[in-house]
């Protein structure tokens, strides 16, 4: 009887580690989840470099660059009396046909404007000018720019000098500078009203990007030490939560983009250009959903190589002679990571991660070359 008990015990005991190591696994890949989250937004739109990158993509696309320009062109008709202009360079008797050629020139305009915005030096201002205002904005959500100057207490992108650039190439107006209201192109970014729930939530953004991915690599390795007798198992249930991590941000990305172009931009001839702009803004989350899906399958593959079926069994006898050569075996892996970093530059972020990573495939290495050679011996 009191071996029955302790049997039992046993068992509630072991059942018991098992459901505490799924429930670690189970949090590890959602909090990983939202630090991957987390992480694009912030290197996106926070992060100097990533923006600008963003931006010199988006002006050099010919649909989006098509966009910005037909954008321009209307901010320069709304704003300036281009029909006013025209009637001033006529004669008396012909100015009744301003209207007429004032919506020729338009049309012209537009081709202009796209042919304008094709050349780097008006490229670069627009990179620039929009990477100015993302680093205005970065220092204010900081609580960095006491001292920055806001415009009716709001942060204003302002592609003025970018109108004028391109309305300086249509003839017809002139000395557009003069004619352009100084409102002209400034687009509000966020309100002084919206700045402290803004400032809190990059705080917050920032916290979970930069930390996330470590709390969910501790409760990882909490589930596999707390699953003794079957952490194999518990390992593979790992690999297969990255590799659904890395699954759903593909979703996220195309799902996303579907709904917001459809509902969110209304003009049906913008919509090719806001599909292009979502895929450039979410090149980063795809690249970092390719990432977790290849370290899905590697892990996947590495809990297969040290499994107990036949097939598994003959791929260890055959890898027997590497795995015996210690030199041999980090050679073969450094050349791997060096391929997998050609493949996917964003594999790591900062010193920490490539640190954890390279120590991981340190101990993932050991782990498959002691199981390896304990065969030999056995």
């Amino acid at each position: 009887m009191a071996e029955a008990g302790k049997a039992s015990k046993k068992g509630g005991s072991s059942r018991g580690r098992a459901i505490g190591a799924r429930v670690l696994t189970v949090l590890a890949i959602l909090l990983a989840l939202v630090g991957m989250l987390a992480y694009y937004v912030s290197y996106t739109a926070l992060d100097p470099a990533g923006f600008k990158s963003v931006s010199q993509k988006m002006i050099e696309n010919d649909t989006i660059r098509a966009q910005v320009a037909s954008t321009s062109v209307d901010a320069l008709y709304a704003n300036v009396d281009v029909e006013g202009a025209i009637a001033d360079r006529l004669p008396a008797g012909q100015q009744g046909l301003a209207p007429v050629l004032a919506g020729l020139s338009r049309s012209g305009a537009y081709r202009v404007a796209d042919a304008a915005l094709d050349r780097p030096r008006v490229q670069k201002a627009w990179v620039e000018t929009t990477t100015e205002t993302q680093q205005q904005l970065v220092k204010l959500l900081d609580n960095k720019g006491k001292f920055i100057k806001t415009e009716n207490g709001k942060v204003v992108l302002d592609l003025r000098p970018i109108v004028i650039q391109i309305g300086d190439q249509v003839a017809v107006i002139g000395k557009v500078a003069e004619k352009l209201p100084n409102s002209a192109g400034k687009i509000a970014i966020i309100d002084a009203n919206q700045l402290q729930t803004a400032q809190t939530l990059t705080r917050v953004l920032r916290a979970v990007a930069g930390w996330m991915w470590l709390v969910a690599l501790v409760l990882a390795a909490l589930a596999v030490w707390l699953a003794r007798g079957r952490r194999r198992i518990e390992l593979r249930a790992i690999a297969i939560g990255v590799l659904v991590v890395g699954l759903l941000l593909l979703v996220v990305r195309r799902a996303g983009g579907s709904y917001l172009v459809d509902h969110v931009v209304k003009d049906d001839g913008a919509k090719p250009a806001a599909h292009d702009a979502w895929n450039i803004l979410t090149q980063t989350l795809a690249d970092r959903a390719w990432v977790w899906i290849t370290l899905g399958i590697l892990l996947l593959i590495g809990v297969w190589f040290v499994g107990d079926t036949d097939r598994a069994g003959r791929a260890r006898r055959a890898a027997r002679p590497v795995l015996q050569n210690r030199a041999a075996t980090y050679g073969i892996a450094a050349v791997c990571l060096v391929v997998l970093a050609l493949i996917a530059p964003l594999f790591a972020r900062g010193w920490l991660m490539t640190l954890v990573l390279l120590a991981l495939v340190v101990a993932g290495i050991e782990v498959v070359r002691n199981i390896a050679l304990r065969e030999t011996q056995s």
